[in-house]
């Protein structure tokens, strides 16, 4: 598929900022329409869609609550009408909030279920529809974590989430084959963790998050870009697959 990208459309969820948005530069660098999805980063969506058509690019932005998994098949339904059938789907829309068993609600794992795997689910299913109807191969790529695959009960209802997230990748890697690639993205210590509620990490705590890891040092956002775009831009027999960019953190 490396050759065919160029004019392809790609939707990546959660992408008006951090990983997302280097993830729509790099796909729109090589020659993709990039629907840009947010949830409520209207002006930052805005900046990023006026950046790439500066550029030479197509982009657009789409607003959608993916806590909300109804609102999941539309945004892929008005990503189709405006920008054409997408070939590639990355889920990447993400929230972190350190709740531990105790003061994790039923509210709370039900959002982040409903963001990290129903929303994900729906998209892929209307994803998959629609390259059905039109023919062809596709592409989706999962933005995991560490934790997807080692518990971490301080993050419960994020780490049962992106774990969550992590089966239902191997399960459509055999539901959607051959046509479809699943694959998945797990980065470590990368960015400063970015919270809806209370304060965001800073760089310092990133730092103390990479100490002792086997390569001792943060991460680049374009080590996750570079991953992302192996399973994009490549690896045309790789299906099921989960990239760890972590540091070697899921050795420890």
């Amino acid at each position: 598929m490396a050759h065919h990208l160029s004019g392809r459309v790609a939707l990546i969820t959660g992408a008006s900022r951090r990983i997302g948005a280097a993830l729509a530069a790099a796909l729109s660098a090589r020659g993709m329409a990039i629907a840009v999805h947010h949830r409520r980063s209207t002006a930052e969506a805005a900046a990023l869609v006026d950046s790439i058509v500066e550029g030479g690019g197509r982009a657009r932005a789409f607003a959608a609550d993916l806590a909300d998994p109804s609102q999941a098949a539309p945004l892929l339904a008005e990503v189709r009408e405006t920008l054409g059938v997408p070939r590639v789907l990355i889920h990447n829309a993400s929230r972190y909030e350190p709740i531990d068993l105790a003061g994790s609600t039923p509210e709370q794992v039900r959002r982040d279920l409903a963001i990290h795997v129903e929303s994900p689910l729906a998209l892929s299913r209307a994803f998959a529809a629609g390259l059905e109807a039109e023919g062809g191969e596709g592409r989706i790529v999962c933005l995991l974590d560490w934790r997807s695959s080692i518990p971490d009960p301080s993050v419960l209802p994020y780490s049962i989430a992106k774990s969550g997230l992590h089966s239902m990748l191997r399960n459509l890697a055999v539901a959607l084959g051959p046509r479809i690639t699943v694959n998945g993205v797990a980065p470590g210590a990368v960015l400063p963790a970015a919270r809806e509620e209370g304060p965001s990490e800073t760089e310092e705590d990133l730092d103390r998050r990479a100490e002792g890891l086997p390569i001792d040092r943060p991460g680049r956002v374009a080590d996750v870009v570079e991953a992302c775009c192996f399973f994009i831009d490549g690896a045309g027999y790789t299906t099921g697959a989960v990239l760890p960019v972590d540091g070697g953190r899921h050795l420890l």
